[in-house]
């Protein structure tokens, strides 16, 4: 299996229950938002693949994806080369919208606001089972180094869980932004690790 494949898999379980999700994918059943997650994280995962990176830990129980800043946010050539315009066949018209005009609001204010070398940790996460081991610290540390290594020097990320905000903090981030949307009714929190 590729590891964005992978990386597809965990991301869809680990954001199985995360309020963005839940939003996007309102009405469905638990196993109609799984598959849909498992379509959108592979995709996004085969995209990081492509024009950044694409983390796993040894045993496959985490993934992490980001972009490096001259390929944030991707813009429409770059989703089209990795195959995201069929999102809104795979995953609805709906929920494809819910997820672009709540993202397009907090991506829009770290593009805005990020320096040249930033690099943007799409996203984090680990299974269900292995939670609470520090796989999360492991991999995202793994992923400073390696942006580190391609000249990025400041590292950004988002979340709409609370409780990430302080996980994130204890790793050395700063929060940066935090702001409701309107078009979801959900927090979001931006956040830089600038070493």
């Amino acid at each position: 299996m590729v590891s964005y494949q992978k990386a597809g898999q965990i991301l869809a379980d680990a954001f199985l229950h995360y309020p963005l999700m839940l939003h996007a994918f309102e009405g469905r059943t638990e196993q109609e938002r799984s598959q849909a997650l498992h379509q959108l994280y592979t995709h996004c995962a085969k995209a990081a693949f492509k024009y950044g990176g694409v983390l796993l830990d040894a045993d496959h129980q985490a993934a992490l994806i980001w972009l490096p800043g001259h390929h944030f946010p991707l813009g429409l050539i770059r989703e089209a080369k990795a195959g995201m315009l069929s999102l809104p066949f795979k995953l609805g018209v709906k929920s494809t919208l819910r997820l672009m005009n709540h993202d397009a609001v907090s991506e829009g204010w770290i593009a805005k606001h990020a320096g040249a070398k930033m690099g943007y940790i799409w996203c984090v996460g680990v299974s269900a089972t292995v939670r609470g081991k520090g796989l999360s610290r492991q991999i995202i540390e793994q992923s400073i180094g390696e942006m580190r290594k391609q000249g990025l020097n400041e590292f950004w990320l988002k979340t709409e869980d609370a409780k990430n905000v302080l996980i994130y903090q204890k790793l050395g981030f700063e929060l940066v932004h935090e702001t409701l949307l309107k078009s979801s009714a959900l927090k979001s929190w931006v956040m830089r690790y600038k070493p």
